[in-house]
């Protein structure tokens, strides 16, 4: 086996700024005081929604643009695309409110009733990691494993199989951390994150579990290239006889 055959990719777990999310999470998610004008309230509010639609926007081109996520993009897409229109909707009636009590209960819709900064875009940036550990990740893990096993013979064999084991073992690992969690954070809603702010910490959790055990198989796929390597050079250089 090459060495290049046994080189894995960093692992795939896209960052909060790949998905496109605003710099300050939480203190963009909470409302400043209320402003006392009509105007104020309504330039505000025309910020604070223009803030999120670009945001969703942004992470939506990123999700289309990236081939790691599989047919798993199409579903987050559409998951960023959820708020959009109710939040244009929501800037153009405070746009059009004639009262300042009325703006300003308005105003606050944006923050309660949406939570694209503190719930959605965290949420889509740990589905988007799952699914990339998922549906790339593991399965070139599995491919190189199994390239891997056919390579163990009598000479190698104490040297290698431990390594392979733990390799499985890992892999099933990351597989296990991930399952079921980019259906469950993707579900959250703002009324439930409005009562628990921590309803992400699971999913976080989940991730940083699977990134620990796919570092470990990365980790035994460089000593298996190790043991290979100096059987694939000698492999190579080994003079043929003509017939």
């Amino acid at each position: 086996m090459s060495k290049n055959g046994m080189r894995v990719g960093a692992a795939v777990l896209a960052s909060a700024a790949a998905l496109g999310t605003s710099g300050a999470i939480a203190g963009a998610a909470t409302p400043d005081a209320t402003p006392q004008s009509l105007a104020g309230i309504q330039a505000k509010a025309a910020a604070a929604i223009s803030l999120r639609v670009n945001d969703l926007n942004a992470a939506i081109a990123k999700v289309n643009a990236d081939q790691r996520l599989g047919s798993d993009n199409s579903a987050l897409a559409a998951y960023l695309q959820v708020d959009i229109a109710p939040l244009q909707a929501l800037g153009q009636k405070i746009a059009a409110d004639t009262t300042e009590s009325t703006a300003a209960a308005d105003y606050a819709t944006i923050f309660a009733n949406y939570r694209v900064l503190a719930l959605v875009l965290p949420a889509a940036h740990i589905a988007g990691a799952v699914d990339e550990v998922d549906v790339t990740t593991v399965p070139a893990l599995t491919a190189l494993a199994t390239k891997a096993a056919s390579h163990v013979n009598p000479s190698n064999q104490a040297a290698l199989q431990p390594l392979l084991n733990d390799l499985n073992a890992q892999i099933t690992a990351a597989t296990n951390s991930t399952s079921g969690v980019a259906a469950t954070v993707l579900a959250y809603t703002p009324a439930e994150w409005n009562a628990n702010h921590d309803l992400l910490t699971t999913g976080r959790s989940a991730v940083q579990s699977a990134d620990t055990d796919i570092a470990k198989a990365r980790a035994d796929l460089k000593q298996i290239a190790a043991i290979l390597k100096p059987a694939a050079n000698a492999q190579s250089t080994t003079p043929t006889t003509a017939s």
